[in-house]
């Protein structure tokens, strides 16, 4: 699926002829120019987007120029279109059913993934071979083997890459992390996570597929199943074992994230030991565990215990009376604490909301959510979610539903990224897909 090389005299002859064909202003990718900085409309960063999920309009912005959105169901893609032309006041952008025509375009430098989680890793190696930078809504993968394909193919192809975990730009959750990895709560012992419960839902019949909707490419990799509407719907197949791991990753991901961050765990490590247990739903379509606890051992001492919160809203059942932390994040020190949350820090003592980080102490990468990526393709550098993060965090939600299904406690080698002496939860770190769908 990579494009064929263009020299750089070719490519502006064509896209320029083009244009004067059509006469309208030519849009030159940044990566054609070999521009950085500059936001002139002749070297705007092109991107598209693939999948229009949660947040796919974000990089419309002045500098930016979308040339084609990408979904299966006809309604949403021309919507899609309609909204991007109105906004960049134009009709140049694209409407496409299939993502591998997007990335045989040579003039997009960009993709915006907002699939359902069992395609990222399919659509995002692909865009990496065709050398299109990447920004990939959050969780990264659907399974552990998929995460280490995806750094494999970013590493390989050199592009950019960001998670669509947008705490990581949060500047109150960020001072929190400071706090912590500077010392203000002394050694960092014990963290506690509370993410949103989880829903089930009532039985439900098969339905005939709607006009407009390629449901069997909705499906790719996932296994064939019957259609009824629930399946494809926003939220709901988050709760869908297929498509996701439920609200563990669809939402708990952004926690992990933010603990692996305030924890100053985010590169090349993992805890040692997971001990998870779930409430599964015995009827439906959701077969996602809805309540949880998860324990998280680390290498020196340092201990997690994530639990669901009280419901979404979105109908979670009633359970046992588990324990349930507060939504958000406590890092507890032998000093102290701090508690970080959307736009929220709380600590003790506390005197420790009145620090100041000095030039010389840890401090947090702050970028601007909108403008991180674009900048990072401009520049040819890191952003504040890359690649190896995003797996790193993702895979601490995988360990954590291994553990549920097995139902005992693992020991995991973040190293190797095994468990050890466990056949049955090794097996569970990849799954099959369905022909001929496959990440080699």
């Amino acid at each position: 699926m990579r494009s064929k090389p263009h020299n750089r005299r070719d490519f502006l002859g064509t896209s320029l002829g083009a244009a004067a064909a059509l006469a309208i202003p030519p849009v030159v990718p940044a990566s054609a120019l070999g521009l950085a900085g500059r936001t002139a409309p002749s070297n705007r960063v092109t991107v598209a987007a693939i999948g229009l999920g949660f947040g796919w309009p974000m990089f419309l912005r002045e500098d930016v120029r979308y040339l084609a959105v990408c979904d299966v169901e006809r309604n949403r893609r021309e919507q899609g279109k309609a909204h991007v032309d109105a906004v960049q006041k134009s009709t140049g952008c694209r409407a496409y059913l299939d993502f591998r025509d997007v990335l045989a375009r040579p003039d997009i430098d960009a993709v915006y993934v907002a699939t359902p989680d069992h395609w990222h890793a399919l659509v995002t190696i692909a865009a990496a071979r065709a050398g299109k930078h990447v920004y990939c809504q959050k969780p990264l993968t659907r399974t552990i083997a998929e995460g280490r394909a995806v750094i494999s193919a970013v590493r390989r192809y050199g592009i950019v890459f960001q998670h669509g975990t947008q705490q990581r730009h949060d500047p109150q959750m960020l001072f929190g992390c400071e706090l912590v990895q500077n010392g203000y709560i002394g050694e960092l012992r014990h963290v506690r996570i509370g993410s949103p419960a989880g829903p089930s839902t009532s039985p439900w019949t098969p339905q005939p597929v709607p006009q407009g909707l390629d449901y069997d490419r909705w499906l790719g990799p996932a296994p064939w199943a019957p259609f009824t509407p629930l399946r494809i719907a926003a939220h709901p197949w988050y709760h869908i074992s297929d498509y996701c791991m439920g609200y563990i990753a669809g939402w708990g991901v952004h926690h992990a994230d933010s603990a692996m961050q305030g924890s100053g765990l985010d590169h090349y490590t993992g805890p040692i030991e997971i001990d998870a247990r779930g409430i599964f739903p015995t009827d439906g379509l959701f077969d996602n565990p809805y309540r949880w606890q998860m324990r998280y051992t680390f290498a020196g001492g340092l201990t997690w215990h994530w639990t669901d919160c009280e419901g979404d809203g979105f109908g979670s059942r009633a359970a046992p009376d588990w324990p349930q932390n507060r939504m958000g994040i406590t890092l507890e020190g032998s000093k102290g604490w701090v508690f970080i949350w959307r736009g929220q820090v709380d600590a003790q003592p506390k005197s420790l909301l009145k620090v100041v980080i000095g030039p010389n102490e840890k401090v947090q990468l702050r970028r601007p959510l909108r403008a991180d990526f674009i900048d990072c393709v401009r520049k040819g550098i890191e952003t504040c979610a890359p690649v190896e993060v995003a797996h790193r965090s993702t895979t601490l939600c995988s360990i954590g539903a291994i553990s549920m299904l097995v139902r005992r406690k693992l020991t995991w080698d973040p190293v190797k990224e095994e468990f050890a002496d466990d056949d049955e939860a090794n097996r569970l770190r990849s799954r099959a897909m369905r022909e001929p769908w496959q990440l080699g």
